[in-house]
């Protein structure tokens, strides 16, 4: 490995950490996770999905989805529905509620990143997103 890739692997590391410790002072106040909060993100980008769906897609396994989902079903944040393409895995579906929710974590998000003095401009994030998906791809992760 190149000591550039190797710097950009640890310094998408140290991002994810300071992200996650960001969005939990952030969301203090929500009953959400911020593993919940990325399941309720990806079904208002990608509608209703099956647990095996949504963990294939976020490169987890299902049991950890399904428990994320568990807690969302408890919170009343999304509903299961039945599935046309498969009898036993149903649809999880965002509730009304869990609509709001995500909504108002993400308009909270927004303010919050509107905020930061970033020292990169748009041409600079839309590199450094290809930089990081040629990565993934590369690792095995889905294009």
């Amino acid at each position: 490995m190149s000591p550039e890739l190797d710097d950009l692997l640890d310094e998408v590391r140290l991002l994810w950490h300071v992200a996650v410790q960001a969005t939990e002072r952030l969301h203090d106040g929500e009953a959400v996770t911020v593993g919940m909060r990325a399941v309720l993100e990806f079904l208002a980008r990608n509608g209703p999905r099956s647990v095996p769906d949504i963990a294939r897609s976020r490169l987890v396994t299902r049991q950890h989805i399904q428990s994320l989902v568990n807690g969302l079903l408890e919170l009343r944040l999304v509903s299961l529905e039945d599935n046309p393409a498969h009898r036993r895995s149903s649809l999880v579906q965002l509730a009304p509620e869990g609509e709001r929710t995500i909504e108002r974590m993400k308009r909270r998000e927004r303010r919050f990143l509107g905020g930061l003095r970033l020292r990169a401009d748009r041409d600079e994030l839309r590199r450094a997103v290809a930089t990081l998906g040629a990565v993934r791809s590369a690792l095995g992760g889905s294009p």
